[in-house]
This record gives C-alpha cells, structure tokens and sequence, in this order.
C-alpha cells in the first residue's frame, strides 16, 4: 500500500484516539480540504457504522503482521526514522480497523467499488470554520483548542462548540468576519462575541464578525438557525438572509432560508421581532407563536400561528413533522442524512406524512415507519433512497 494511505490512517487514528496535535491536526484538516472525496471518506471511516461493520472483519487481521508491516514503512536499514506513537491503546484497537480503511481508501480513489454499508447513519456535529484570512478548520468531535484571530480575538473551539471571546475594544477596528460552514449530515453550535447563541442545522452558513463594533450586531444567514439573542437596547441584532431581515433587541427565533426552498420562514418562540422582506416596504411584527414568510417570487410577507415545537424540532433532536408532502419532508431528511432521494413515481412526492422521530438513530426505522402506512415503499443502495408506490 502506498505510503501517503498508512500516514493518513496514522492521524485518523490518533484522532479517533483523541491523541492529535495541533500539527497533526492541520496536516489533517489540509487533506481533508484537499478533497471531497477525501471527506466523504473520513466521514465512513469515522462513522459508527462502519465501525459495527468492519469491526467483524477486523478481528479476523493479524494484528503483530499489521503492526510489523506498518513498522516496516517506518523504519529503512539501520537508520530509525522518527515517527509518531499511537500508543498501545490506539494500536490493539485501531490498526485492524485502519487497516482495512487503508484498503478502502486505496480502492475509493482508484473509483474502484467495495461493498456498502446498509445502514445509513444519521448526521454529527461538525463543520467547517472559514476564518477572516481565508483559512478553513474543519471539527468534528475534536478535543478543545484555541484559535486567534489577527486582531486578538480568541476562538475557543470545543468539542460541539465554538465560543468567541469578547475581550477586546473593537469599536474603532475594521470588522474581521469568520463564517460557519455545516456540511450536509452535520449540526453545530457556537456562541458569539456579545453571548449570543446560535444553532446551525445541516447545509447551513452564518457569516459573522468575531466582534461586533457597538452600535449593529448584523449577520448573515444561508440555511437554518436557531437563535438565542442577548439583550442589547442599544444595538439591535439583525439577521440577513437573501429574501428577509430579522431585527431584534433579546429573544429566541427560528429562521429557515434554504437557497433551494421557495419560501424563507422566520419563526417566534419568544420576545419580539420585527421582520422586513427585501423586495418591499412592508414589516411585520412577531409574537411568540407566530411565523412570517417570505415568497422568493416576492409575494409579500404572509403571518400564522404555528406549533413552534415543530419548527424547532431539529435543535432538540427530533425530525417532526405533521401532514406535510413527503417531497418536504424528505428534504430535511436527505440533509440530516447526507442522502439523495429518488422518487419512482412522481405522485408519491405529494403524500402527506407525519412524524416524531429521532434524528440521531439510523435512517432505517424511519423509512419503516412511511412503508407502515401502506402508500410507498423503499429502497436503499448505497446513499440512494428510491421510493415509490407500493403495490
């Protein structure tokens, strides 16, 4: 095997370990920008399921001829090249595991096939921290470190969340943005300079200052989020998104602007907001229970009364849903799920469906509970959901 392969198997171990150092994170984090292929691969050696599956097949490698085999890479004639410990813990248990993700990672960018998991697990925390000088970090259940920005600001990155430090005067500097990238199949949360919190869902971007200049706290929005603003009569927080602005002085609210949805919906749970569409002069405000939308077509802005619980379900979660077209809802859980959705028959799209499911099992139970009902069935291969009507 090649050589690049054991060095990569090396620093996934050590991060499935919890044993990285920061250089070894970057090294990491480099490769894994370097290609989605290479994530998409990450994510599967990474994934509980694979772990179940291989983990059968991993008992049966030889462990001393495994670790011979690697040491062999390592060391050349009499000189002993230096290299990094994985430590008799990550050894026994990893290296099998490794080994034959080694050989998986090998046929996958050759494009040659290997067999595939049946069960499709379901998203993690993780994302991608496009810092102000352009550089990307991606997370994922990594240990806690600090990052800095050019003008001090310090980044304090947990395992499921990012806190920005506000221990500076910023108000006579040039505002420096950072912006958070989920992936599809992920979720993450981070807490901004003024205590803000915000809850980011699968397929989602907020681009924000790492400190705010005193008088505006604006960010933007592509996605959902869930929002737990910091009172501030004196700057009020606003959310952008490409059809709608949220303004708001201290509350809780849920946004969802999704590029590919043809509505953008904000949603109150608590205090008050006022909401703004871009393409008019019209502004509504909120009470808690309400849920404004905004046409992409430029409709104007349309209020109802809402279960909030349902709306807010993913950042509890659940997926939750009640008498929607299973087109929708299957929307949320191809983004959840990392999956793409094939519909056989057209018809099956406008289904109405209804849920209360945890988003953190397997997607299998869920799709068993859609063929109970006796109107569709469906198929998975690989990360493909067919459905159409059953017979």
């Amino acid at each position: 095997m090649d050589k690049i392969y054991f060095d990569i198997a090396i620093l996934v171990g050590k991060y499935l370990a919890g044993n990285l150092t920061e250089e070894e994170h970057v090294r990491l984090n480099d490769w894994l920008v370097a290609s989605e292929r290479h994530r998409e691969w990450f994510r599967k050696v990474t994934s509980e399921a694979y772990k179940r599956e291989k983990g059968k097949v991993s008992r049966a490698i030889d462990i001393d001829a495994g670790w011979k085999g690697l040491q062999a890479k390592r060391f050349s004639g009499r000189r002993r090249m230096r290299w990094i410990r994985l430590g008799k813990y990550a050894a026994v248990l990893l290296l099998p595991l490794l080994v034959i993700g080694v050989m998986y990672l090998q046929l996958y960018e050759s494009g040659s096939g290997m067999e595939s998991v049946e069960t499709i697990a379901s998203g993690t925390r993780k994302a991608y921290l496009i810092m102000g000088d352009g550089t990307s970090v991606f997370m994922e259940n990594q240990q806690q470190r600090l990052l800095e920005e050019k003008d001090g600001t310090k980044i304090n990155v947990q395992k499921e969340h990012i806190t920005y430090e506000n221990a500076i005067d910023n108000k006579k500097s040039a505002l420096i943005y950072n912006e958070l990238v989920i992936p599809r199949g992920g979720e993450f949360s981070l807490t901004l300079s003024d205590g803000t919190v915000v809850y980011l869902n699968a397929e989602s971007k907020l681009r924000f200052p790492v400190q705010f200049d005193g008088n505006n706290r604006i960010v933007e929005l592509e996605g959902e989020g869930y929002f737990q603003v910091v009172h501030d009569e004196n700057a009020p927080f606003v959310v952008k998104t490409a059809g709608m602005n949220v303004q708001v002085l201290g509350t809780e609210f849920n946004v969802s602007a999704y590029t590919e949805d043809t509505v953008i919906q904000t949603t109150l749970v608590s205090g008050s907001v006022r909401v703004s569409s871009n393409d008019s002069d019209k502004t509504v405000v909120l009470k808690p229970g309400e849920q404004v939308e905004c046409s992409r077509q430029g409709n104007g802005l349309q209020v109802r009364d809402v279960d909030v619980s349902s709306v807010i379900a993913w950042k509890d979660g659940r997926l939750r849903f009640e008498e929607k077209p299973l087109c929708e809802v299957m929307k949320s859980v191809a983004r959840w799920y990392d999956v793409e959705v094939v519909y056989l028959d057209e018809e099956v799209k406008w289904y109405p469906f209804g849920c209360n499911f945890n988003r953190h099992s397997t997607i299998e139970p869920l799709l068993k509970v859609f063929e109970a009902t006796g109107t569709v069935e469906t198929r998975v291969e690989g990360r493909k959901i067919f459905i159409k009507k059953q017979k």
